[in-house]
């Protein structure tokens, strides 16, 4: 989870069954589009209860999330996929930031009833093939260190740890960004996937 929101939902827009009955294949990526932001917004809220089982992290399952603005934003530049079923549900999505030469994730966030389906493996499959297809030459992201569904689980899909002295600018700053939101230096990493 990255945390560049400012805006909280307090509100339970969208109930989602407590097991999903669905199966993964049925699932279709499209293109986020502006109507579903309120979706969105939910999801992210939903994914971050996984930090409930984190003491010294529960404060983020009711933490800031994107803003709707935000979301904006990445949709208006077609950035952001989602991930839905047979009746435009959403169940995940993925937003990135372009730089040259890279797509950074700025958020990968599942529908609690969702994770550990392979719904977000599927969303940074299917955003990695479009960067390859668009010349992109590597995917990055920052995550906790040592939070089990964050670094190591990014790890099993073939991300590696970005050393500190072969940080480029960007993940610098992006690093530096969420120092300043509290989150100690030591917690977070920065990892990259190799599309070429």
């Amino acid at each position: 989870m990255t945390f560049i929101g400012d805006f909280c939902l307090r509100q339970n827009l969208f109930k989602w069954p407590a097991v999903n009955q669905e199966p993964v294949m049925n699932l279709k990526l499209r293109l986020a589009q502006r109507q579903d932001i309120s979706q969105l917004v939910a999801v992210e809220r939903s994914a971050a209860q996984l930090f409930r089982q984190q003491a010294e992290l529960q404060h983020l399952a009711e933490g800031e999330v994107m803003s709707p603005q935000q979301h904006a934003d990445f949709i208006d530049r077609q950035r952001e996929w989602v991930m839905v079923n047979p009746t435009e549900q959403i169940v995940g999505f993925i937003a990135v930031l372009p730089f040259p030469y890279s797509w950074h994730i700025a958020e990968l966030s599942v529908a609690t009833h969702w994770q550990r389906q392979g719904v977000g493996k599927r969303l940074i499959e299917e955003v990695a093939e479009q960067a390859r297809r668009q010349g992109v030459q590597r995917l990055t992201l920052t995550t906790f260190e040592h939070v089990a569904w964050n670094a190591p689980y990014y790890q099993r899909l073939g991300f590696r740890r970005v050393a500190t002295a072969q940080l480029d600018t960007q993940l610098q700053h992006l690093l530096a960004q969420e120092a300043g939101q509290s989150f100690a230096a030591s917690s977070r990493c920065a990892m990259e996937f190799t599309l070429s």
